[in-house]
């Protein structure tokens, strides 16, 4: 039964429950070339259905129809999921889907977007509505348009219940109305570029895209684009995939994130699409990349980085490039409800908080330096948290010596979840970024959302923000005796930290807030299309 199955689509129906569905009647509408649907109905767990070849006359007592728009091959459980959704009293239902020879390439949906969906089921009510003002009452692409219009309660099922042979197109995944906008993403995990990605698809869909997301499977961020209202589609070779060019020049707008997406912008150089290209690496990033990023762009290219850091990342490479600042924005996290995150073992001392994997670049080497150059009488003052994984073991076994040299003020925690990270921000003192190299650290922001000022070293983007001793501090050389010394006015003034938090607060919003980066990306994408112009025509 599951030799014709995508890996993960067999991987789902492990963990499907059986639902109980045989009192709903369906029908299933199928006009054109349909031979593997046939052969998947034969093994459908739901039995109550009927393959028809025509709409008129429906029989009385049919709760609903599915409409099949191509050839499509279900999983066993498919049915059931579609007469359980109609017997939870929804009037359409959709699903995700997987495409390609080896099904890996998966299409996930938003809960809120049908729109290119080749299959689904509608209640026997909707259907006859849609029948009635169709042109053509018999077109099942015809009547999935205006059921995705008519339906009151539609429901998304979050399983690939579908399978297509054929690579998808852009038709799967926008409407054949209105502007679209793809999102390019070499990772969807936890990590801060694909975080921040995410916080674009409300504003493109405030400026009327419909919007997709391309990138390699789940790692932790997909559902929070498909939140966002995205349909997210991954393949394992999401940076130079052969289906891009197709994706790419079938929309309005594309947003390549990060400089791995250096292939995706050496394909579009040129191509007739608008191409935000929005940068947040660190100079290690360009490595193995360098090489590959065009000599020069079209103009249907813009160049947008996260600040001061990111750009002169890329200027030590394509000094002649013109790059715009677009700098991320954050949720006001302060306004959510959070469980709080018990920081007793700090002994109510003023705590600094260090956040990151440790890596050379995060410089937490430099931070366990200064922690140690501290007087005693000062470092007692005080306790120093860090967070992050081992990824460095050196540093690491850096960190963990220092906590077995000072117990009761240095500690050490490998990971903590969204909702603790954000307890944290409210209960530190203040945030501590030790980087050698970094674009924009993501918790220094997550700091000042909660009023709380940050310690940043020179080489990170937040430094160019920073108004010295007024919203934070800035120390130079990668030095730990000047770290130091930050650390150590802190400390020494216990209410000072309070008394920034104002203007903590005001740095937030003025660049960090979701309305700066609102505003910040209409400018940009605006300016990318009065660019592109000449390109386009």
């Amino acid at each position: 039964m599951y030799s014709s199955y995508s890996q993960f689509q067999q991987f789902q129906l492990a963990k499907q429950p059986y639902q109980d569905t045989q009192q709903i009647w369906l029908s299933v509408y199928a006009p054109g070339r349909c031979s593997a649907l046939s052969c998947s109905l034969e093994l459908q767990l739901h039995r109550k259905f009927r393959l028809i070849r025509s709409l008129d006359s429906l029989p009385e007592g049919l709760d609903g129809v599915v409409l099949a728009a191509e050839d499509v091959e279900c999983l066993s459980t498919t049915l059931s999921y579609f007469a359980a959704a109609l017997q939870s009293g929804a009037d359409l239902a959709f699903c995700d889907a997987v495409f390609g020879f080896e099904g890996d390439t998966v299409v996930y949906r938003a809960a809120q977007r049908p729109e290119g969906a080749h299959c689904a089921v509608l209640s026997r009510e909707l259907l006859l509505r849609c029948r009635a003002q169709a042109r053509d009452p018999d077109d099942p692409t015809s009547l999935l348009r205006l059921a995705f219009d008519l339906a009151q309660k539609p429901v998304h099922i979050p399983q690939a219940l579908l399978r297509y042979r054929r690579q998808p197109a852009a038709a799967d995944l926008f409407s054949d109305k209105g502007k679209r906008a793809l999102l390019l993403s070499h990772v969807l995990d936890m990590t801060g570029a694909p975080i921040v990605l995410v916080s674009a698809v409300p504003v493109l869909r405030q400026m009327g895209y419909e919007v997709a997301v391309l990138g390699p499977g789940d790692g932790g961020s997909l559902s929070l684009f498909v939140e966002a209202g995205a349909t997210a589609i991954t393949h394992p070779d999401c940076v130079s995939s052969s289906m891009l060019w197709g994706l790419a020049t079938a929309v309005d707008l594309v947003v390549a994130n990060t400089i791995v997406e250096v292939k995706a912008i050496r394909a579009l150089n040129g191509a007739p699409v608008p191409v935000l290209w929005w940068l947040h690496d660190a100079f290690v990033g360009y490595g193995y990349l360098s090489h590959l990023i065009p000599r020069t762009l079209e103009s249907n290219i813009r160049v947008c980085a996260v600040g001061s850091h990111a750009t002169a990342a890329m200027h030590e490479h394509r000094p002649n490039f013109a790059i715009g600042q677009l700098i991320y924005g954050l949720p006001d996290y302060a306004q959510d409800t959070f469980e709080p995150y018990d920081i007793s073992y700090a002994g109510g001392l003023p705590l600094l908080v260090s956040v990151g994997a440790f890596e050379l670049r995060k410089g937490q080497d430099i931070l366990v330096q200064a922690i140690r150059m501290l007087p005693d009488a000062i470092r007692a003052k005080a306790a120093f948290l860090f967070v992050g994984k081992g990824a460095d073991k050196r540093l690491l076994a850096e960190v963990q010596q220092l906590v077995a040299d000072y117990p009761a003020n240095v500690f050490y925690v490998s990971r903590l979840t969204r909702s603790e990270i954000k307890s944290l921000m409210d209960q530190c003192a203040c945030t501590v970024c030790s980087s050698r190299d970094d674009p924009m650290p993501t918790f220094v922001t997550e700091g000042l959302i909660f009023g709380k000022p940050g310690i940043v070293s020179e080489h990170t983007g937040t430094a160019g923000l920073i108004t010295e001793g007024v919203d934070g501090f800035v120390y130079h050389n990668d030095s730990p005796a000047e770290l130091a010394e930050a650390m150590a006015k802190l400390i020494e003034h216990p209410g000072l930290s309070a008394r920034m938090a104002p203007a903590c607060r005001a740095l937030y919003q003025r660049y960090y807030s979701k309305e700066a980066f609102a505003n910040t990306l209409r400018e940009q994408v605006e300016a990318l299309l009065q660019q592109a112009v000449p390109t386009l025509l």
